[in-house]
């Protein structure tokens, strides 16, 4: 069984309690929020059907808040937590001996249940699994990891001078402890005649699809999925930002295919990417940016 873990620092983002909502309404039994002691009643609404932990119970056993040079003003200090919370990460599993996480990001919409379609022999190595949107960057809307053990180990690594995104695509030449989530098909599981004629960027689209068979054919949304969907956060950029084409991502969905949504018998509305009105390929989840989650759930 999967440990569904959110961290919620410095600042209170009031659409983690969609996030929550839906992960209950999947059926996950296993919840937890670390978070800041004072932040804790704002999830009185859950405070019976999730576990919260106060991250100041927790240790800092890699100096993390001593050693971080991450800008601390910015958005309530976005940048600094969001390297912070892969810290507050290890010393929760650490501490308490939870094992199989699955960490989402605040405005990460998942539309499956973990333990029902993920099930941990799907990861056929002890390694954190995360999605990479190119060879260089990575994008931790959704994390799977195994112990506190693993991602020690990865930690060690890690380079205080830069933030999260950048951090695993350096850890990942220097361990053998990380591995992707696939964010495309694999590129010869189809006529891919929209693939770049460019052998650098076809080699980068089968990097970022690897595992995608492993996985029972889902794709994961590291953030260009969601942006197109539903935009970009309007701190960023006000007005409709719709059809957003993220300019990092190898993979650029509105060349792809379109997003359609489907609902089975749960009544679950949940999203597919439907490619020559013939293949129609799961989304396990989606990176809302905008912050707009109760749109799409």
């Amino acid at each position: 069984m999967f440990s569904v873990v959110l961290v919620c620092l410095g600042v209170f983002q009031e659409y983690i309690l969609t996030n929550i909502a839906q992960l209950i309404r999947l059926g996950h039994t296993q919840i937890y929020v670390l978070t800041d002691a004072a932040l804790i009643p704002h999830f009185a609404p859950f405070s019976d059907v999730i576990h919260l932990v106060p991250v100041e119970s927790l240790d800092d056993s890699f100096g993390f808040q001593q050693r971080s040079i991450q800008d601390k003003e910015y958005r309530g200090g976005f940048w600094h937590h969001t390297s912070a919370r892969f810290f507050v990460l290890y010393e929760f599993m650490a501490q308490t001996g939870i094992k199989n996480v699955i960490h989402i990001e605040n405005d990460v919409i998942i539309y499956y249940n973990c333990d029902k379609v993920l099930t941990v022999p799907l990861f056929n190595k002890p390694d954190l699994y995360i999605p990479f949107d190119s060879y260089e960057r990575n994008i931790a809307s959704i994390v799977y990891i195994p112990c506190a053990t693993v991602l020690a180990q990865i930690l060690v690594h890690y380079d205080y001078e830069k933030n999260d995104m950048y951090n695993f695509g350096k850890i990942r030449k220097k361990t053998d402890y990380i591995q992707q989530f696939p964010i495309f098909v694999e590129e010869q599981a189809f006529d891919s005649s929209s693939t770049s004629d460019s052998s650098i960027i076809d080699g980068e689209r089968v990097f970022v699809s690897r595992g995608w068979s492993q996985f029972g054919g889902y794709i994961f949304d590291a953030a260009a999925i969601g942006q197109y969907v539903g935009g970009v956060d309007p701190r960023n950029c006000p007005g409709d930002t719709r059809g957003f084409v993220n300019e990092t991502c190898v993979i650029k969905y509105a060349d792809e295919g379109v997003v359609i949504w489907k609902t089975d018998g749960d009544d679950v509305k949940r999203p597919f990417l439907q490619r020559n009105n013939r293949q129609i390929i799961p989304i396990f989840n989606l990176h809302i940016h905008s912050k707009a989650l109760m749109l799409y759930v």
